[in-house]
């Protein structure tokens, strides 16, 4: 009989049989779902040999007494399978009555056929708590599912007919409890209301935490080594439990994991046989499919093996202080004397128990238990990354580890902030020697130990690094670590072990000084350069001390001004502002141009003399205005790979015997001027006070900081008369330049009356000119001679004549000038 044979009397009782594939459970036309119902003739037309059948269910199967639809029982887990159908009956009283499709793969999944008088599109009626990981064909991938589901298919589904063939196994379809389409056509079908239907509504899809997170990739060998690694017998009951939940994580829950579990805990000393076993495979197992907590996988199992081992190696080091038990390397509670009945929860007598079902709500725990966020501190040791053999692995995790926590190194490597340099202020520590030691515990006590300069640190060298390796590498029966260590290695971990051990001396000097509140600030200038007792003077002191402070605090806050200290040589200018600077003196004397050597000269120091300003060029006095501007450096130094950000730390104080050194005619509001008396400046007594003057500075700023927490301080002049005042300054210490006398004449001509020969404008002073026009009639130049170099010199000169501006708008002028920029006199056009 042919497939056609088969499905005809269906095809007569309104089934929407269409054809599939063959062997396969895809239509041949892949818009089934939208096409008409296919009738007999057309099915008859198209068939072929080899073809599998399926029917369209809800609607378009439109049978005596409704619409047909089917229950898709799907048991992926065979145990589950009893659960399921209970649940199927629980829903479908009369379901075991449902005509009934068993696939051609076996197994326990079925289909239920039924009729109602309603047609339902599809939806998920039920399914299991509990997970596990299977692959899926479709996705091509690994994905948790449901161990057994159940499913309406309805309307937009289709499902197989017998006797069609699976696709897998090349087995038919067939029918466990035939459809009596007899009894069909008398409507008496299998009918169930669509109310009932309606009732049951949809059941979601649970998405547990631990799906989202994929299984480990271990070596072959690899896990089992680390499980072996582990003292199962000192387990509590919540550790033993995270085991189960890691394992069954890592195999999806399939047997072979729960296998794999139990193994392990048979090797437990509290192991008690067969009862504990159903116990673990029929609750706790399956309740680890269901777990709603955070995530439980082998990384923790393999940290606790990686303790393990730590915990072993450990014993081997002769002169390290002893490891913490295993039940606290691994974060663990010990003290565990209780029988392996108490890691199920129960009680000892009750695993003798007939009834299985006693100890489910003990069990259930596991499922309420999330591992604790309250992890305690481990040990340093525990923390070692520890290879299969037991040993410490050749690794900057270690190193630094060893370096930051070994008494003999820790501590010792500390980055001064201020020198953005690694140093050591402090001496070594000691390693305690066991008592009759069969040979010396190795030390640090070198003269390169010997510290020199405990307020800055000294700069950290190569001869320590040397002695170091050489503990690192000694053999553990020495008070080493047996270790090989690579020199970038060990220059990395004692840089990153540095900065756990980071200091400012800077600020811990600011810090240890208490101000005694008598007011020094603003009269520096007053009472040790002998300057007028002015706003200008106050001003200028108070902006360089707050400014000195608050660029320790906010390293690249902006202060874009340099005080300018002027008087004869040799009245201690430079030795005034050494003193200020107190341990931290800095001297720019080298090419404003090449920002890297700057910076290189500006690390470490707090107040930075520049020397004799009137020695610099015109252009070099632009470089340092834009120096002074910028508070933030970016350059490479030459022992970095790549380019760091400085941002400034330290105030500019510049220094000049003469009266006129600014060179820019642009102007030198970046410079304020500040001139002192002639006579010797007391540097015993400004030594004596540098401290409270610092203590008041730090006071001031952070007295503005609570008024303006956030953004930056107005470090500037605000007071109108110092602003005033340093603006006349400015300009008088200003030098006259080419254009300066050049500008003088030009104002000079424009000022006096001009004469062309119009009677109506003769005898006025000038509105409007041209560099033509000045070049010719005011500079007797002529303008066959008149070329770039002298328009440049004029543009300039031209700027400075008060009262004169240019639009750069064209201007028709008389023969022979013709049509030029204009210059004209402001307010007169």
């Amino acid at each position: 009989m042919t497939m056609l044979d088969q499905v005809a009397p269906f095809v007569r009782a309104g089934f929407a049989v269409h054809w599939l594939a063959p062997r396969s459970k895809r239509p041949i036309k892949d818009n089934w779902s939208d096409i008409p119902v296919a009738t007999l003739d057309a099915l008859r037309a198209s068939y072929r040999d080899g073809l599998n059948a399926g029917v369209r269910l809800g609607e378009p199967s439109q049978v005596e007494g409704g619409y047909l639809h089917v229950l898709d029982v799907d048991i992926r887990v065979p145990d589950m399978a009893e659960e399921a159908m209970a649940k199927l009956l629980e829903m479908f009283p009369d379901a075991m009555s449902f005509p009934s499709v068993i696939s051609g793969s076996g197994g326990a999944s079925r289909h239920l056929y039924f009729v109602t008088e309603k047609p339902f599109r599809s939806r998920r009626l039920a399914a299991s708590a509990e997970k596990f990981r299977r692959f899926d064909k479709a996705q091509d991938k690994d994905v948790w599912s449901c161990e057994w589901e159940v499913e309406l298919f309805g309307s937009g589904k289709q499902v197989v007919l017998p006797p069609s063939i699976h696709p897998n196994t090349g087995e038919p379809y067939r029918w466990e409890r035939p459809f009596d389409l007899d009894m069909l056509e008398m409507g008496l079908g299998p009918f169930v209301p669509a109310s009932r239907v309606e009732a049951l509504g949809v059941v979601e899809d649970t998405a547990y935490a631990f799906e989202a997170v994929p299984p480990l990739d271990f070596k072959p060998g690899q896990m089992e080594r680390d499980l072996d690694a582990l003292n199962v017998s000192d387990l509590h009951y919540d550790d033993w439990i995270r085991l189960g939940q890691a394992i069954h994580h890592q195999t999806g829950g399939s047997q072979e994991g729960f296998d794999l579990w139990l193994s392990h805990t048979k090797r437990s000393k509290k192991y008690t046989g067969d009862r504990q076993d159903r116990e673990m495979r029929r609750i706790k197992w399956r309740s680890f499919g269901r777990y709603r907590g955070r995530p439980v996988t082998m990384a923790t199992i393999r940290q606790w093996a990686q303790d393990a081992r730590a915990a072993a190696m450990a014993a081997e080091l002769d002169d390290l202080d002893d490891l913490d038990d295993a039940d606290e390397v691994a974060g663990r509670d010990g003290g565990n004397d209780e029988e392996f009945a108490d890691l199920l929860g129960v009680e000892g007598d009750s695993l003798d128990d007939d009834d299985d079902d006693a100890h489910v709500d003990d069990f259930d725990k596991a499922d309420a238990k999330a591992p604790s966020d309250d992890v305690p501190e481990l040990e340093w040791k525990s923390l070692l990354d520890i290879n299969e053999a037991g040993g410490i692995k050749n690794t900057l995790h270690n190193i630094e580890l060893i370096i930051s926590h070994d008494p003999r190194f820790r501590g010792l490597a500390q980055l001064n902030e201020f020198t953005r340099e690694v140093t050591q202020r402090r001496a070594p520590g000691v390693k305690q020697s066991r008592k009759k030691p069969a040979k010396p515990t190795r030390q640090l006590t070198s003269d390169v130990w010997r510290v020199k300069d405990s307020l800055n640190g000294d700069l950290w060298s190569s001869a320590r690094e040397h002695a170091i390796r050489s503990i690192l590498e000694a053999p553990k029966t020495q008070g080493g670590y047996s270790l090989k260590v690579a020199d970038r290695d060990l220059k990395a971990a004692t840089v990153n072990a540095a900065w756990q051990n980071a200091f400012h001396p800077v600020r811990e000097w600011l810090e240890c000084v208490e101000w005694d509140g008598a007011e020094r600030l603003e009269t520096l200038f007053i009472d040790y350069l002998g300057t007028p007792d002015n706003v200008y003077h106050r001003e200028v002191a108070k902006l360089l001390l707050v400014a000195g402070v608050t660029r320790i605090y906010e390293p690249g806050h902006k202060y874009d001004t340099a005080v300018i200290l002027e008087g004869p040589q040799g009245i201690g200018k430079s030795t005034f502002i050494r003193t200020l600077a107190k341990h931290w003196p800095g001297e720019l004397d080298g090419d404003f141009h090449a920002p890297k050597e700057l910076v290189e000269k500006m690390q470490g120091a707090f107040v930075i003399e520049m020397p004799e300003l009137s020695g610099f060029a015109r252009s070099d006095v632009q470089a340092i205005k834009a120096f002074i501007s910028r508070p933030v450096d970016r350059v490479r130094l030459a022992y970095d790979a790549r380019a760091s950000d400085f941002p400034r730390s330290s105030i500019l104080v510049g220094t000049t015997n003469d009266r006129e050194y600014l060179k820019d005619s642009t102007g030198g509001r970046r410079f304020m001027p500040v001139e002192c008396a002639g006579r010797s400046i007391d540097i015993s007594s400004l030594s004596a006070n540098v401290d409270q003057i610092w203590a008041e500075a730090r006071h001031t700023y952070l007295a503005m900081r609570e008024i303006q927490p956030f953004g930056p301080l107005p470090l500037y002049l605000t007071n109108r008369d110092a602003a005033e005042t340093a603006a006349r300054l400015q300009e008088s210490r200003r030098v006259e330049t080419p254009e300066d006398a050049l500008a003088g004449r030009i104002a000079a001509w424009l000022e006096a009356p001009a004469y062309s020969g119009n009677i109506e404008c003769d005898g006025e002073v000038r509105s409007v000119t041209c560099l033509n026009q000045i070049w010719v009639e005011c500079l007797q130049g002529d303008l066959l001679r008149y070329n770039q170099v002298e328009a440049q010199k004029l543009g300039k000169a031209m700027r400075l004549v008060n009262g004169w501006e240019s639009d750069g708008r064209q201007w028709n002028f008389s023969k022979p000038y013709g049509r030029q920029r204009r210059y004209y006199r402001v307010g007169a056009l």
